[in-house]
């Protein structure tokens, strides 16, 4: 049984054309199944939930990489099958998954090419790809390191589903990427509005955790680019949780 989410954004008039199109194909590949189009009142983790007590077995996000990962999130069942069609802008996460967009998508749900990768647990959320600081004020702890940041990292990813210079993490190897960035002190970057930001640590753990300097201040982190939480943080790998539909041009 197949559930398709199509996320609120693509109620717009700009994508009707797009959604019909997705409509007929999926139809056409006989994979179709219930549609639920999101407002902003309902709640992914609840339709999710209901889904797979009702015996849905593949869930189909279609949206951008924020629904994706919402979807993602919500299936804390490792027998479900996410499924993703990208539509619109910021889909990043689809080129790693080897995914077209639009109504090629579908024929990557047909086709059931399944992976079954890691999901990293942040205390008690799941996240599918990322975890993002912009803050140096901050210690990483493990069972046998203990790491300060230096006032020129400016930014600490902590990877499972993600690219970085356009090489994309491996999300079945039952580890967590820790990647430490600092701004390129060179004189052409100063000459940008942006300067370009290059890797000065790279580390390979099962579980960290994030703590905050100052023990009353909180820092923000960013969990799949859009959900705050604040440390302290527990961050560990749960291997082989989620099975994932991929394409067979996928990155890793």
């Amino acid at each position: 049984m197949y559930l398709y989410i199509f996320d609120s954004f693509l109620g717009k008039k700009k994508y009707k054309k797009i959604i019909d199109k997705i409509e007929t194909r999926i139809t056409d590949l006989e994979i179709s199944g219930r549609i639920i189009r999101l407002t902003i009142l309902e709640n992914i983790e609840e339709i999710v939930h209901d889904a797979i007590k009702k015996g849905v077995d593949t869930i189909v996000a279609v949206g951008n990489d924020k629904t994706l990962c919402q979807t993602a999130s919500a299936i804390n069942n490792p027998l479900a099958v996410l499924g993703f069609i990208p539509v619109g802008e910021k889909n990043d996460l689809a080129q790693i998954l080897g995914i077209p967009k639009e109504e090629l998508a579908c024929e990557v749900i047909s086709a059931r090419l399944i992976e079954t990768i890691d999901l990293l647990k942040i205390n008690h959320h799941l996240c599918l790809s990322s975890v993002k600081i912009n803050s140096h004020h901050i210690i990483l702890k493990s069972d046998n390191y203990k790491i300060s940041l230096s006032p020129q990292i400016n930014e600490t990813k902590i990877l499972n589903l993600d690219c970085i210079f356009k090489k994309a993490s491996n999300p079945h190897d039952g580890l967590i990427e820790i990647i430490l960035q600092k701004s390129n002190s060179s004189f052409l970057s100063f000459l940008k509005f942006s300067p370009e930001k290059v890797i000065d640590s790279i580390f390979f753990l099962k579980k960290i955790r994030v703590e905050s300097l100052k023990k009353r201040k909180e820092i923000p982190i960013l969990i799949d680019n859009w959900k705050i939480l604040k440390t302290p943080l527990e961050i560990e790998v749960i291997p082989r949780q989620l099975k994932m539909i991929v394409g067979r041009e996928r990155k890793f």
